[in-house]
């Protein structure tokens, strides 16, 4: 037998799980479901009705209607009054059987003393009434299986010492009335295993729909977590929300493009397992430093790595967040280096304007950049220098207040034509 169905036995008379944490679990999921709320409005309900039938105590019993009044008055209405505030109370949660057996063998045993001390015809009536509510048990206070027998053995007990001492039924009768208030009481207790055994098996759907659900939702939040790795939040959820192609329009930001130098002839000599290890042990610090920068990397392609700033989070300071990560690059790549004996050096290149970015196609969607912008930065990467940040004049400009430049001068750019570019020596 597995875990989980030893965990859901349940007591064969009680019906109780047998794994205490479970049926604390379930009790305290029940009150709050089904037995709070109801049983203060039935207790209530039925408190106003039992107390109403004193009209009936008149009309039925008036040789004894003062009596009865002072029975079903003095003695049920404080003991209601009492469990109904109970209802109320933290204690509830705890206190709840034995405040509906208060409550039923309240009940009975005003019942029955009326019926004791009437005559004849009320006598049989009134009992009538006490086999009624021992049935009800279940119902009206949501009565579980050993909460229903003993108000049954308390009710049959009472009717006994009643008959004894004051109401003196002939003794064929009192075992037959004792008798049917235990069979109907029996009855009730069945009931209250069924309605108990349903609940427990609602409580194990809902349990198992909990388990499902929390099992989705933790899949989801990969799915989420692992989408935001590949595109922009705001582009995520507007990707989810409709599948049509995303295209947005920048008036300015700044794109950079890095390549590393010499790790293709390192490649030729290591395992693809090291080779890849090692690229992704230095992307990974570039990763760090673009989310500190809140820089949106595009992608990388082989050994080259691209982003941009002012996509988002940047805000007009885009070029100088793309400043600071193209030489939080190059000191990336001199500590990498100290760990290696291979030669590595860095190219940059970066250049500033306007770009339309966004995701096309229906498969394998990667947020991705367009524009003269873009390759006007992939021609300063491959017209610059190793160890160096080779920008446009656009860039420069953009920086010239807080970083130190050096003119490279006119260089002819493939596709391009003739440009004057500069190199990012550092901060001021």
């Amino acid at each position: 037998m597995s875990e989980s169905a030893v965990a859901r036995r349940t007591h064969p008379f009680t019906g109780t799980f047998v794994d205490r944490a479970l049926e604390a679990e379930f009790q305290a999921e029940h009150f709050e479901l089904a037995v709070k709320r109801f049983t203060r409005f039935s207790i209530g309900l039925s408190s106003v009705v039992f107390l109403a039938y004193g009209l009936h105590d008149a009309y039925l019993v008036p040789e004894v209607a003062g009596r009865a009044w002072a029975i079903r008055y003095g003695v049920f209405a404080p003991i209601a009054a009492a469990v109904l505030a109970l209802t109320f109370t933290r204690a509830y949660a705890r206190l709840h059987p034995l405040a509906m057996l208060l409550f039923g063998m309240t009940i009975n045993l005003v019942v029955i003393w009326i019926g004791a001390i009437s005559p004849a015809d009320g006598f049989f009536i009134y009992t009538g009434y006490s086999i009624l509510f021992v049935t009800l048990g279940p119902f009206i206070a949501r009565m579980n299986v050993t909460t229903q027998v003993v108000y049954t053995s308390g009710s049959i007990a009472l009717f006994c010492a009643f008959a004894a001492t004051l109401s003196h039924p002939p003794l064929p009768v009192a075992v037959s009335i004792a008798a049917t208030l235990g069979a109907m009481g029996g009855i009730g207790a069945l009931v209250a295993r069924q309605l108990e055994a349903q609940a427990r098996e609602m409580f194990l759907q809902r349990r198992i729909i909990r388990t499902q659900l929390d099992e989705l939702n933790a899949e989801r939040a990969k799915s989420e977590a692992l989408l935001l790795t590949l595109l922009p939040a705001s582009v995520a959820e507007r990707l989810k929300a409709d599948d049509r192609a995303i295209a947005d329009g920048f008036a300015e930001v700044t794109v950079l493009f890095a390549d590393i130098v010499g790790f293709t002839k390192l490649a030729e000599r290591l395992s693809p397992v090291e080779v890849v290890r090692r690229l992704n042990q230095l992307f990974s610090m570039f990763d760090d430093l673009a989310e500190e920068l809140k820089i949106e990397k595009i992608k990388t392609i082989g050994d080259a790595y691209m982003a941009a700033s002012g996509l988002v989070g940047s805000g007009d300071r885009h070029a100088h967040a793309m400043a600071e990560m193209s030489l939080g690059m190059l000191e990336r790549v001199t500590t990498f280096r100290a760990s290696y004996p291979e030669p590595l050096g860095l190219r940059i290149g970066l250049n500033t304007g306007p770009v339309v970015a966004g995701v096309i196609g229906k498969k394998k969607f990667i947020y991705d950049i367009w524009g003269d912008t873009v390759n006007t930065a992939s021609r300063m990467e491959s017209h610059g220098t190793p160890g160096y940040v080779h920008v446009t004049e656009e860039t420069r400009r953009r920086l010239a207040d807080t970083y130190v430049f050096e003119a490279r001068g006119e260089i002819d750019v493939k596709g391009k034509g003739p440009m004057r570019t500069y190199y990012l020596v550092g901060r001021r």
